[in-house]
């Protein structure tokens, strides 16, 4: 009787070691889905937050460069929306105070533009927006037919 109360003792004990055992698996496994979980969403996002403050390096970084005039397109003299764009674009990044040589490059640029033809540039100014705005502003700017000056 003293050997089966022990043995029934050392059952429920090593049941007890088991069922605990079992738990703290179970625990451990909950732990480490959660950490990993967290790793995950912070690699992302460290990810993205890197993306954006390289691009934003890039933008600040990078001088926009005019590129050289391009013929106008399929024989119409003037400059396309695309051109009116890039010329805006690059006058609104690089223009924090109008040099000289800034007025040459845009007058240069218009000139290419225009493909010799007569013209006055009445007033450069900053625009106040870019973006959307900015490329609506091109494309009524290229509607416009484009006179020369007499």
């Amino acid at each position: 009787m003293l050997l089966t109360t022990l043995a029934f003792a050392f059952a429920q004990g090593i049941a007890n070691v088991m069922n605990n055992l079992n738990y703290q698996v179970v625990g451990i496994m909950v732990v480490m889905l959660c950490l990993g979980g967290m790793a995950v969403i912070l690699t992302v996002s460290g990810s993205i937050a890197a993306a954006i403050q390289n691009r934003a390096k890039a933008k600040t970084a990078a001088p926009v460069a005019v590129p050289a005039a391009a013929p106008a397109a399929a024989g119409k003299p003037g400059m396309t929306p695309e051109m009116l764009a890039i010329l805006s674009a690059a006058v609104d990044s690089a223009m924090t105070e109008l040099t000289p040589e800034m007025v040459a490059v845009i007058s240069a640029a218009v000139d290419a533009g225009l493909d010799g033809m007569s013209h006055r540039i009445v007033e450069i100014k900053q625009s106040p927006g870019s973006g959307y705005a900015a490329a609506g502003r091109a494309e009524i700017f290229a509607s416009h037919r484009i006179r020369p000056s007499r």
